[in-house]
């Protein structure tokens, strides 16, 4: 088989066309059924994620060997469709002259070619970003650099604590249940620090996720001393300018403990008598950040204990109420915990 023929076996394969339904309704309602994500249905159709992506807002019809990857893998039932052959939206000669070209001058249509014109696209825009604008390009987003502060270590503290970071995206991800308020105060607050509007996406069981797809959002956050990657792979922890500023370490633990943390009621059975205390937790896996976090409830007199498991804990109510003075949280959440325990009439102890 020549070059040709094997692209045009690749490019000009049988297309599905939905009769009952539209191609992006069909995708979204098994997406939701199986709690899949995008890019899982993406590898179950055995195509990148740009091509899916182009599928499932109906920019172009799936291909026929993709819909019976779907059929075969999760056991769905076939729709009302139509299965169009071959090279049935190609006019002859222009599908002749593209397969000429391949033959001419190779496969323009590689990750490898698109891979290399997206890196010489980057650079040219870095170069000259006022070109790009003026023919309609759309390059990096234009983001603000805040100063270093209080409001700048408190959303560090959110990202150490439940934030995923790479090259082009940063991910919150929160308990969709009683944490949708406290998505809304995060979305505000990197608007507010970065000018930059986020997204709030709602995937399986009970996680809501706040994104934020910027390069150069990325990009500033690890020179602030944040890392690419998995945070616990990477032992992470608080970044030097946070521990150097009171206010800022403050900031930085309300961060954590809001994300990453929370107010919990245990109970114990003294001579026969039931009584219920609250506690005051933090808990991470990456040991450095798990060591700041306990250093930062010394450094305020909270007397907070370390575990190994990777717990950080405050047992003692009245300095727990002391933390909602002195720290307080924006997780509405861990506010509702709190005020619930001391309007049962707890009375709170130095101990």
């Amino acid at each position: 088989m020549s070059f040709a023929d094997s692209y045009a076996s690749l490019y000009f394969m049988p297309r599905v066309k939905f009769l009952k339904t539209r191609q992006s309704n069909f995708l979204k309602k098994i997406k939701k059924r199986y709690g899949l994500d995008w890019p899982d249905l993406a590898e179950i159709c055995r195509v990148d994620k740009r091509t899916f992506f182009d599928w499932r807002r109906d920019k172009y019809q799936m291909s026929y060997t993709s819909f019976q990857a779907l059929q075969k893998k999760l056991k769905i039932s076939t729709p009302k469709i139509k299965v169009l052959q071959d090279d049935w939206n190609v006019k002859s000669a222009g599908r002749l002259g593209a397969l000429r070209r391949m033959e001419l001058y190779g496969n323009i249509g590689t990750p490898e070619g698109r891979s290399r014109g997206g890196l010489t696209t980057r650079m040219k825009y870095r170069m000259n970003p006022q070109l790009f604008k003026e023919t309609g390009f759309i390059g990096p987003k234009d983001i603000s650099y805040p100063p270093k502060s209080e409001a700048l270590s408190e959303a560090v503290g959110i990202i150490l604590g439940d934030g995923s970071l790479t090259r082009y995206q940063l991910k919150i991800s929160l308990n969709n249940k009683v944490e949708k308020e406290y998505s809304k105060f995060i979305l505000k607050l990197f608007k507010r620090l970065f000018n930059l509007e986020g997204d709030l996406m709602v995937r399986e069981k009970n996680t809501r996720d706040v994104v934020f797809s910027s390069v150069k959002l990325t990009e500033h956050l690890t020179k602030l001393g944040l890392k690419i990657g998995n945070k616990i792979r990477h032992q992470v922890s608080i970044p030097d300018w946070i521990l150097e500023d009171t206010s800022r370490m403050a900031a930085c633990l309300r961060g954590l403990v809001d994300t990453d943390g929370g107010v919990y009621y245990h109970n114990h059975v003294t001579k026969g008598i039931r009584y219920r205390h609250i506690g005051l937790c933090f808990t991470n896996h990456s040991f450095p950040l798990l060591k700041n976090a306990h250093s930062i409830f010394l450094h305020f007199g909270f007397p907070a204990s370390i575990r190994q498991d990777g717990h950080v804990f405050v047992y003692n109510s009245l300095a727990i109420k002391k933390y909602f003075e002195r720290i307080g949280t924006h997780n509405k959440h861990h506010r509702i915990r709190f005020d619930n325990y001391f309007k049962s009439g707890e009375v709170p102890k130095w101990s």
